[in-house]
């Protein structure tokens, strides 16, 4: 029957919250229609919690309390990404059909959305989009969106998920946040695609010994040869393999250098770096010392874009974190700066016939292979970013001893690093001075060459006064108290670049630019560069300059 009546939202208290309809006439056998917004008579948001509706019929003093509760819920749902399996996919790979389920625990949807992004080339950008299921779940098959109807193969790198739920009050979430991050991430959440890989060892190989080696991600035939850096006709050994693992023995006559492993399966391509101590014998029978060449394979890892614990981004000390020593290198390899600092100056050696032995950091670190005190000079292969405390001390007393230290890169010897015996974890901030005291500041500029203005030593003596041409310069601000410095060439004449000082007992000469080896290029029509490494050379090998 129609009746004149006030229809209310009241709390869980029964106090009236919201009065939707006051003393209003309505017609009676008739359904009556209202919205509530979940707010007060004021417009404000009314808390959380449980809410029924209330009928007042004033005229015969009746009051119906509607046993259906409403629950206010403004607070987003609990949701986490739970992993991603598998870890490593190779889409577009023959035989290759990945499947990855990526699972997360929160509120059943229908159609929950979960996006892949691509983490590893600059800031997370989405890749691809896709609906799962209500088993909580999504299923990502390796493809990217390439217009609106067909996907092509993820290219290798390193992705990352998010997934995006609604609970029964229409809130929405999203795990583990709009944009992942680092830091954020869960271990085994993320993938890696990798169409081809190579892993080997990264301390010296005795000649006449077995390097262990490994093809991925999965098994597959594929050949192999193993040539000198820059020389591939120099083929020490050759050979086809079916499956991942493998070994190679190199031949007791191998001389001292950097070897390339490349295998090859298909149109598929992977290279790793072997370093290769020659027999002693030959060694000695050059009767003269022999400068020790440092390899940087800890900045080679430090910068390898590499997700190791699969949480959907790269692990690089830079970023903070700490990174494995026995891991393949990024797309196949080679290692990070090799090309452009370590490569061309051991090429540049061998064409010189410059003589020389060959550690890494990593073994001068733990104590193994050629001593560092017997070594009448030591001469890091490309920029040594990062080093643990005690080596970087026992740098400093074999300079002050008397060694002498050559270097071929920028920005070295300033970041501290702890080294564990399978991982490098806890690096440390850039610190003011390098382990031989001296400050310096990186500088980018237009095209320039380095300009002598001190040659005590005679390294530039007969030679043109502009050295090269650089864009990157190291510039040194101040040596450490005691020193005393023997040659200078820079831009200006007030900013040293290249610089070589005397400290203790000992000669450190510091190149002032990672572009130095470049210039060692055998197309390159400038004599200077080389002129002067081959004078850095025989300084390094005890002579004088």
């Amino acid at each position: 029957e129609p009746a004149k009546v006030t229809f209310s939202i009241t709390d869980g208290e029964g106090n009236e919250v919201r009065r939707i309809v006051d003393e209003r006439r309505l017609a009676g056998d008739t359904k009556h229609r209202f919205r509530w917004d979940g707010r007060d008579d004021e417009g404000r948001d009314v808390p959380d919690g449980t809410y029924r509706m209330r009928v007042v019929r004033r005229d015969e003093s009746r009051v119906i309390n509607s046993t259906k509760e409403i629950t206010v819920d403004r607070e987003p749902p609990r949701v986490e990404l739970v992993h991603a399996t598998p870890s490593v996919i190779a889409p577009g790979e023959p035989g290759q059909n990945p499947l990855v389920r990526i699972r997360y625990r929160g509120p059943v949807n229908s159609a929950p959305e979960f996006r892949v992004f691509r983490t590893d080339d600059g800031p997370p950008r989405v890749v691809r989009r896709l609906r799962g299921d209500e088993t909580r779940s999504g299923v990502w098959r390796g493809g990217v969106a390439a217009g609106p109807d067909a996907t092509k193969p993820a290219e290798d790198g390193v992705y990352s998920f998010t997934v995006t739920v609604r609970d029964r009050a229409g809130n929405l979430a999203v795990a583990p946040t709009e944009i992942p991050r680092a830091r954020i991430t869960r271990p085994r959440t993320g993938v890696s695609v990798r169409s081809f890989t190579l892993r080997g060892p990264l301390d010296v190989v005795p000649a006449g010994s077995l390097a262990h080696l490994e093809v991925g991600p999965f098994d597959r035939s594929f050949d192999f040869a193993v040539s000198r850096l820059g020389s591939p006709q120099d083929v020490v050994r050759r050979g086809g393999r079916i499956g991942g693992a493998f070994r190679v023995r190199i031949p007791r006559s191998t001389r001292t250098g950097v070897y390339l492993v490349r295998v090859r399966s298909g149109s598929r391509r992977a290279v790793w770096p072997l370093s290769v101590a020659g027999p002693p014998q030959s060694r000695r029978a050059a009767g003269r010392p022999r400068p020790l060449v440092v390899l940087p394979t800890m900045t080679w890892q430090g910068l390898n874009p590499v997700d190791d614990d699969a949480d959907g981004f790269a692990d690089t000390l830079p970023s903070g974190g700490s990174v494995r020593l026995d891991r393949l290198f990024a797309s196949g390899g080679p290692p990070p700066r090799f090309d452009s600092e370590t490569a061309p100056l051991l090429r540049y050696l061998d064409r010189a016939r410059l003589a020389y032995d060959l550690t890494t950091d990593l073994a001068l670190a733990r104590g193994e292979g050629p001593k560092l005190e017997d070594a009448p000079g030591l001469a890091f292969a490309g920029s040594a970013l990062w080093l643990p405390d005690g080596l970087q001390r026992r740098l400093r007393d074999y300079v002050a001893g008397g060694g002498r230290v050559g270097v071929f890169g920028a920005d070295s010897f300033r970041r501290a690093v702890i080294l564990g015996e399978r991982f490098l974890h806890a690096p440390s901030r850039r610190r003011r001075e390098d382990a031989f005291g001296e400050r310096t500041e990186l500088l980018r500029t237009s095209l320039s060459p380095l300009s002598v203005f001190q040659d005590d030593l005679g390294l530039f003596a007969g030679l043109t006064s502009f050295i090269g041409e650089f864009t990157e310069f190291e510039l040194s601000r101040g040596l450490a108290p005691g020193a005393s410095r023997v040659e200078a060439a820079g831009r200006e004449t007030d900013e040293p670049a290249f610089i070589a000082y005397e400290l203790g007992e000992g000669l450190v000469i510091r190149t002032g630019t990672p572009q130095w080896a470049r210039e060692l290029g055998e197309s390159r029509l400038s004599v200077e560069v080389p002129q002067v490494t081959n004078r850095i050379w025989r300084l390094l090998a005890g002579g004088s300059g």
